[in-house]
């Protein structure tokens, strides 16, 4: 039997003592609750969670203000570059990309914050990242057209506004090609 200092009691060797908040020796000694730790699925009993500890918004991997050590100003995002024939599928590959990465810079719904916050040199190097893989994914005649524009946003709607005109015109040019294809050998008189 062990008999404790400050309560007196005595416990057998089966039972632990209870805890004590003091290392000091002669201290007295103050019972402190402990919590049984949980099992995880594999039936291992590990320590209670802990309170989670935020990360800043760079580092945390959900935000679109993370960049990942494979992210460059330099990478090509497409296979074939924005030209004036293919914006349709171009598009839809571009906004896969930049979209897998959580970059939502593209249609202007993640706005600047203001100069004195902590994010604003965040949200501008992730714009001017994104801005960067847009002009490496267009032709050189595309790419000097937009390139002094502000924002990825800037850059988004002007290409949608310049290219996006719908398949009327093309269907147009569709039927013209395929009328002179016929007409090719044969008179048309």
């Amino acid at each position: 039997m062990v008999r404790t200092r400050a309560t007196g009691s005595r416990h057998s060797g089966r039972t632990p003592p209870p805890h004590t908040s003091s290392s000091i020796p002669d201290a007295p000694s103050i019972e402190t609750p402990t919590v049984p730790p949980a099992p995880n699925h594999h039936g291992e009993t590990l320590p209670q969670n802990l309170p989670a500890i935020p990360r800043p918004a760079h580092e945390d991997s959900s935000s679109p203000y993370y960049l990942s050590s494979g992210d460059h100003p330099g990478l090509i995002l497409v296979t074939l570059p924005l030209s004036d024939h293919n914006f349709q599928p171009w598009r839809r590959d571009f906004e896969l990309y930049v979209g897998a990465r959580n970059k939502t810079f593209l249609k202007g719904t993640l706005p600047s914050p203001p100069e004195p916050d902590p994010l604003h040199n965040h949200w501008n190097r992730c714009n001017q990242m994104v801005m960067s893989w847009i002009l490496h994914s267009v032709t050189p005649e595309i790419k000097s057209s937009i390139m002094f524009l502000d924002t990825a946003a800037e850059m988004w709607t002007e290409l949608h506004s310049r290219f996006d005109q719908g398949n009327g015109p093309r269907i147009f040019e569709l039927r013209e090609t395929l009328i002179t294809l016929r007409q090719g050998e044969d008179s048309t008189t």
